[in-house]
């Protein structure tokens, strides 16, 4: 069944941290062991957890708090430098890679914030798909499996998986195409990805170098717009408090939603507007010539993972790759340098185009277009796994093509059931208009029953 502790941990934060930071980390590394079976963990660094929880726990002790992330429990996928740990990126080939020589520049900020780094977390090889399945080190099943387990969603799965289950309350992991927004749609969480040059990503091994962003999951909002103020390496101006108009693009933008992610986007925007914003539905014309651009030259993501692993899939190696990741590798078009050149050129000016567009406005639309899907049969069955990872990530790819930075909301029923997921962005660069827009509007997008 659905993960009781996550309805509690969201609406009653105050309730869920009256344990002191090293009781809470204490009990998170108890659990964790078991985790590691299925994949969501592919270490726990429990000396480094229980020095920083005892350093937070002697700070709150004096008054001298670092802020609201002190003593927070945080998880990071493994594609993200820790010193002393090996990055694996998920894949065979790196279990025996040197050990981090640093810290990468996100985990040091957020550990001086009093962040408490708990374990390294599983992901699809390479953070190559969204779907989270990992035959190396396991797949572990989504939050809101019940009677049968079912995608995690990926490609930052196990930080996913760990938050929803309460054994986090931070997880920080890289988007690409959706690697962050899908998993929290999956999963019943927060997921925000920021615009590519909000946060610095010196220590995280890439998959795009284009499109790379790190990204943060929660169970609250207040979690992430916490992580998101001692990430951002950008001056924040002061967004404008009227409420914007936000663009409904459902029409437009994605592949047929399901019944139940669609009732509850519907449900969702008429709580938006209730709450006083401006909904409107929308075709912006960047979108369309972005699909132009990529039925021509193909996906970017593809086309720079595999000038990334061009000399390994050309090696004897190439075997150990996991065969989905495998086939998606040599299946991603060859660009020659200037017609890569050239790709990137015309996103540049499609950014700057959808940016003149959407102005200070937000967009909406449904995160994924269904929830629920089960784990063993895309396990077995690649054709249909590769299927239903186009369709998971048609819309996110758009936004991370075009730079919109994207919070992704999960929509729940009367009962707490997730039934959805809404992703509200902005224009590339607008984030915190997005951020701020978001503190007013996740109280209206949350089920009113629950807020009582």
């Amino acid at each position: 069944m659905e993960n009781i502790m996550t309805v509690f941990h969201e609406h009653h934060p105050a309730e869920a941290k009256t344990a002191s930071a090293t009781d809470q980390t204490v009990a998170a590394l108890r659990a964790l062991e078991s985790w590691k079976v299925s994949g969501a963990c592919t270490a726990i660094t429990a000396d480094r957890a229980m020095k920083l929880a005892t350093q937070a726990e002697e700070r709150a002790a004096h008054g001298r708090s670092l802020g609201p992330l002190d003593g927070m429990r945080v998880v990071w996928k493994d594609i993200i430098d820790q010193k002393g740990q090996v990055t694996t990126c998920g894949s065979e080939l790196r279990k025996s890679a040197p050990p981090a020589m640093q810290d990468a520049r996100c985990v040091a900020l957020l550990e001086a914030a009093g962040g408490v780094s708990l374990a390294r977390t599983g992901l699809s090889e390479f953070a190559f798909s969204g779907l989270g399945i990992n035959p190396h080190f396991g797949t572990p099943p989504s939050a809101l499996s019940e009677t049968v387990p079912l995608l995690p969603g990926g490609s930052t799965s196990g930080s996913a998986v760990l938050v929803a289950a309460g054994l986090a309350d931070l997880g920080v992991g890289t988007d690409t195409s959706g690697s962050i927004r899908l998993p929290a749609a999956l999963n019943g969480i927060y997921g925000f990805k920021p615009s590519s040059n909000r946060y610095d990503r010196a220590g995280v091994h890439e998959l795009s170098r284009t499109l790379d962003t790190v990204g943060t999951l929660a169970r609250s909002f207040d979690v992430l717009r916490s992580a998101d103020q001692v990430l951002s390496i950008q001056p924040t101006p002061k967004p404008d408090a009227a409420k914007t108009e936000i663009l409904d693009l459902s029409d437009s933008l994605g592949p047929a939603w399901g019944q139940d992610v669609s009732a509850a986007y519907e449900a969702a925007l008429g709580r938006i507007t209730a709450a006083g914003w401006t909904v409107r539905p929308a075709r912006l014309k960047s979108v369309d010539e972005l699909r132009v651009l990529t039925a021509s030259e193909g996906p970017l993501v593809a086309i720079e993972a595999r000038r990334k692993y061009a000399d390994l899939l050309a090696s004897a190696q190439a075997n150990k790759i996991d065969p989905m990741i495998r086939a998606r590798l040599e299946q991603a078009p060859v660009l020659s340098d200037a017609q890569y050149a050239g790709y990137l050129h015309k996103r540049e000016q499609l950014i700057s185009a959808a940016r003149a567009e959407i102005g200070n406005r937000l967009l909406a639309f449904p995160t994924v277009p269904s929830l629920r899907h089960s784990l063993p049969v895309y396990q077995n069955d690649p054709d249909a796994a590769q299927e239903l990872n186009a369709r998971l990530l048609a819309a996110t790819m758009v936004g991370s093509l075009l730079d919109w930075p994207g919070l992704a909301v999960p929509l729940r029923d009367a009962g707490g059931r997730v039934e959805g997921s809404i992703l509200l962005s902005a224009a590339s660069g607008n984030d915190d208009g997005l951020l701020s827009q978001a503190e007013r509007l996740v109280p209206a997008l949350t089920h009113p029953i629950l807020n009582t």
